[in-house]
């Protein structure tokens, strides 16, 4: 690419404002992609799982495993871990270190949420999925959140 000296100037101030704009706009984002943290986040994160099913009980998914009847009437067997392969998300009743801080893995948590809901459609009997998340920022006292996928169709 063979710029005059004003075009190279230009991208060059607009390569330079690209950049600025990330680090500045990092604090923002839940992953605070771009931004230095001298210090990082050490904090940790428990995530049980759990089903609600047709008719509203919600039931346990110890180890992020359960047994529900497909859309044949059998009786079959799905893991969390055929689709979330990441170790801290996949680390079900665990208590693991929420690498990048809290606030981008319960981001990444409720999209992993959705997308196990949305991919398994052999299962006739799971409405929703939920994760109740045990979460200690920097040593403090451990908080309660619940995260919820988007509701199956049927």
């Amino acid at each position: 690419m063979d710029l005059g000296p004003r075009a190279r100037v230009a991208f060059a101030a607009a390569w330079i404002g690209g950049q600025a704009a990330l680090v500045l706009t990092a604090p923002w984002r839940t992953d605070h992609v771009f931004g230095f943290r001298m210090f990082p986040e050490a904090s940790t994160m428990e995530i049980h799982l759990s089903r609600r099913v047709v008719g509203g009980r919600l039931l346990p998914a110890p180890r992020g495993e359960w047994s529900a009847v497909d859309q044949e009437g059998q009786r079959r067997h799905f893991s969390w871990r055929d689709r979330v392969r990441d170790p801290i998300l996949g680390a079900v009743d665990a208590r693991v270190f929420a690498s990048y801080g809290v606030d981008a893995q319960l981001a990444r948590l409720a999209r992993a949420l959705d997308d196990v809901a949305t991919h398994t459609d052999e299962d006739a009997e799971t409405e929703q999925l939920q994760a109740d998340v045990s979460v200690s920022r920097n040593g403090r006292d451990p908080v309660a959140v619940s995260l919820v996928s988007i509701r199956r169709g049927r």
